[in-house]
């Protein structure tokens, strides 16, 4: 049975719009645990802080959802059916939520050459089954962005970093940036950490396996010279973080 219910979109209740989950995805998931969904949350408050604009949102309707391995839910798909004032158009309306996450260009240097980590892992949306990216992940519900990109290098590269360590590299937006904001409302706050490493430790690094195994994780990290990132990865998290971090570099040498 479809499950239905209404969503204020100003404080005075004077705008409602209609949230509705069909059978085939109730069956599964509840509006309310929907509605609990921090991404979901996060969204329903931004289209409240849109709520005098030129886009009137009429309804939502719950496409389908998908939850990680411990029964949380991790992405969920809607479809808002929304027009465009005053002339009525419609607005394309196909939403990806998934939340925010963080990603880190991690610099080692060793007898003056620098190099930036990658992790090499099975990518199957692209598809490229050895994909080079910066090591990233999933922000948790706390939204702690250094704490949690810390954790990802822990666990992606076993290398331990103190989140004072990390230099965020996008504290000129509020969020993060915004890779696909076509249809997805994922976020990326980027990190950058300067580590002096010996080149034993060096040689350590490179071709090491990690990965948390049970969460599907295959990852080989690899080592690139920092001067040929640019050319070496087709990852976007990469090259913003890189063009950043030269900025950061040249603002602090002023």
């Amino acid at each position: 049975m479809m499950e239905s219910t209404e969503i204020q979109l100003s404080p005075d209740g004077s705008r409602t719009v209609r949230l509705d989950c069909p059978a085939h995805v109730a069956s599964t998931v509840s509006l309310s645990e929907i509605q609990r969904f921090p991404p979901f949350k996060h969204w329903l408050s931004a289209l409240q802080q849109q709520s005098n604009s030129e886009v009137v949102v009429k309804s939502i309707t719950i496409q389908s959802v998908d939850r990680f391995k411990s029964g949380k839910i991790g992405f969920l798909k809607l479809a808002a059916l929304a027009h465009h004032l005053p002339d009525n158009t419609a607005v394309p309306g196909i939403v990806f939520l998934r939340g925010g996450a963080v990603a880190i260009l991690l610099i080692l240097r060793s007898e003056e050459k620098e190099y930036a980590i990658l992790t090499e892992q099975p990518r199957l949306a692209v598809p490229d089954f050895r994909m080079l990216e910066l090591p990233a992940g999933m922000l948790d519900d706390d939204g702690a962005f250094a704490g949690t990109a810390a954790r990802e290098i822990l666990e992606e590269t076993g290398l331990t970093i103190a989140p004072h360590e990390l230099i965020d590299l996008t504290t000129h937006a509020s969020k993060g940036l915004y890779p696909s904001s076509g249809a997805c409302d994922e976020f990326i706050r980027l990190f950058a950490c300067l580590k002096h490493v010996t080149s034993k430790e060096l040689d350590d690094i490179k071709g090491r396996l990690s990965g948390l195994r049970e969460d599907g994780e295959f990852i080989t990290v690899r080592l690139v010279p920092l001067d040929q990132l640019w050319q070496s990865t087709m990852d976007m998290k990469a090259t913003s973080a890189l063009y950043l971090w030269n900025q950061h570099n040249q603002q602090q040498s002023k």
